[in-house]
């Protein structure tokens, strides 16, 4: 299936891709899988050291993760008896980034960045271009 990178405006998304997108927002809907992800984005951890931080039974934590490696938010690495989760790739990691500057601006009541760069490029004095 090949995604598109830009949204295909008012044609909308194709079903099966909206459906994935629902999927991988739903995954990061519940409180404890989003602590999950935003943790993995620093580094690998144990299913032990993610129940200690997030205070949730081992069974639980590892109930979440196997939701997360459905859709491959997360992957492991088994290490002789122990298996360790991270993030699956960069785009994870991004998406959780992404999250959080929104926040910020909504919290903060900032302006979006591409407006503030739009506005200065346009009131650049000759001297400046």
């Amino acid at each position: 299936m090949t995604i598109p990178h830009s949204l295909p405006g008012e044609d909308g998304l194709p079903p099966e891709i909206l459906q994935d997108v629902v999927q991988l927002f739903k995954a990061l809907g519940d409180p404890t899988r989003a602590q999950l992800v935003y943790l993995l984005t620093f580094r690998e951890y144990s299913v032990n050291e993610l129940s200690e931080n997030v205070t949730a039974s081992v069974s639980a934590v590892s109930h979440h993760l196997s939701k997360l490696r459905a859709i491959r938010l997360v992957k492991t690495r088994r290490d002789g008896k122990h298996i360790f989760y991270s993030i699956d790739d960069s785009h994870v990691g991004a998406l959780f980034k992404e999250a959080l500057y929104h926040l910020e601006h909504v919290h903060n009541n900032l302006p979006d960045q591409t407006l503030v760069t739009n506005y200065l490029q346009q009131n650049q004095s000759p001297s400046e271009t």
